[in-house]
């Protein structure tokens, strides 16, 4: 009987049981990435002290937020156009819109580097850095922008192909958590983090690609019928859909990473590291959030494409109701077990950061509660809501952040960034029920002679 199971488990082409068996493969990676992060966040955290964990937080987030700004990603742009060319057979056409896309990605990598070098000096000047600690910034910075990912990404994801996708994402915290270890044992420094953590990424693009060009690519639907060609997007739809996505990417990484560095700079490198410390404990939720949402907006584009309105609306409220009750738990054992983590983890000196993690991990999962809802406007081609709706959530956070920075310092911003992740989920919502009756038209079907 568990054989027939497993067996139906595979072979189902229910939505969400797709959705569910796509995440389980991002789920074994972001699983492996979940337990080695423990391990090398204690590393840092205990090697570096307070302080200097969080000036290394800055440098990482500094490199991401310049990377979302400049480096385009891609992913969502080659699930969106690619999969209709794949549902119609059209691999040519698959291979010019993957090829387009690495050369987008590639070139912002290019102006990305330029710009570090122009800002390098400056944030050294700031901080204090050592020469031998700026050359190592740079060559992160450098391996992170060139490191072109989000295509590869992106192919495999509207290729069905969620297992290679999962082993790539695998590797960067086994790289790092090795890395870290090997630097624990010998000497460990702040050049020796970046340097770890730039293999990390360059290790991961390489498997990346790997995957990609392991095999030919495949349909992601069976073909039960000859279908017309897909149309290909106009420059403008093209254009458009790729600023939207990455303008709405580009607020998640602000509200994650820029924070930090607003902190650093402001308050201090200590204050910082309690921040990040508690942010990133409460960001791997988030990790499990993207696990399901992904697929999810994976296969939302294909029952877009195909005009499945029905199956749409039922995924859409299907998932809702497990990422609402899924965030419920996941609050509660960071209640219960948030002060336990934060001490064993990375020892007393760090134990001022648990309120913070309470009002982030309410954040985080308010956020996972609807983590459905951008996916399917993103998938209704409706990314100029979506950014409208995050838009605003980070006007709110930018708003509560003036006033609560300098009157309450950390705490002031954690709260703040819970009524952000408030005002943004109802927001989504209200867009959400406008769009779930109203997919797109399904591809049109050729009449057999």
């Amino acid at each position: 009987m568990s054989q027939n199971r497993l067996s139906r488990w595979f072979s189902s082409e229910d939505s969400l049981v797709r959705v569910f068996r796509n995440s389980s493969w991002l789920f074994s990676a972001k699983g492996i990435g979940a337990v080695l992060s423990i391990f090398y966040l204690a590393i840092l955290t205990r090697s570096l002290g307070v302080a200097g964990f969080g000036e290394f937080m800055v440098i990482v987030g500094a490199i991401q937020v310049l990377s979302a700004i400049l480096k385009l990603q891609t992913w969502q742009t080659v699930v969106q156009f690619g999969v209709p060319y794949l549902i119609a057979g059209q691999h040519a056409a698959f291979r010019k819109l993957s090829a387009r896309s690495f050369s987008i990605e590639l070139i912002g990598g290019l102006v990305a580097c330029a710009a570090l070098w122009l800002m390098l000096p400056h944030g050294a000047t700031q901080f204090g850095w050592s020469g031998t600690v700026e050359q190592a910034i740079l060559g992160y910075g450098v391996i992170v922008f060139l490191s072109v990912r989000s295509t590869p990404t992106g192919i495999l994801r509207a290729q069905d192909r969620f297992g290679g996708n999962a082993f790539g994402d695998a590797i960067i915290p086994i790289v790092r958590f090795v890395g870290a270890l090997a630097l624990f044992l010998t000497r460990p420094s702040m050049t020796g983090f970046l340097i770890v953590w730039g293999l990390s990424e360059f290790v991961s693009f390489v498997v990346m690609w790997l995957m990609v060009w392991r095999r030919q690519e495949q349909a992601p639907l069976p073909q039960s019928a000859i279908t017309q060609a897909a149309p290909a997007p106009d420059r403008k739809e093209f254009a458009a859909f790729l600023l939207f996505t990455n303008l709405a990417y580009l607020i998640s990484v602000i509200r994650e990473r820029l924070v930090v560095v607003i902190v650093g700079f402001f308050v201090g490198p200590a204050a910082a590291g309690l921040f990040r410390l508690a942010d990133q404990l409460a960001n791997s939720l988030n990790r499990l959030a993207e696990v399901f949402a992904r697929p999810l907006f994976a296969e939302l584009s294909r029952l877009f494409a195909t005009g499945q309105s029905r199956k749409s609306r039922a995924l859409f409220w299907r998932s809702l109701r497990v990422s609402a009750l899924s965030g419920g738990v996941l609050f509660l054992g960071l209640l219960l077990f948030g002060k336990h983590i934060i001490n064993l983890i990375s020892g007393p000196e760090y134990l001022a950061a648990f309120p913070l993690l309470l009002l982030l991990g309410a954040a985080t999962i308010i956020s996972l509660a609807g983590l459905g809802l951008e996916p399917l406007l993103q998938a209704a081609g409706r990314t100029r809501n979506a950014l409208l709706v995050r838009l605003v959530g980070l006007l709110t956070l930018g708003l509560l952040m003036a006033f609560a920075l300098p009157a309450s310092g950390t705490i002031g911003v954690a709260w703040a960034m819970l009524i952000s992740a408030m005002v943004t989920s109802v927001m989504l919502l209200v867009s959400s029920r406008a769009v779930i009756g109203k997919p797109r038209r399904p591809v049109p079907k050729l009449r057999k002679p």
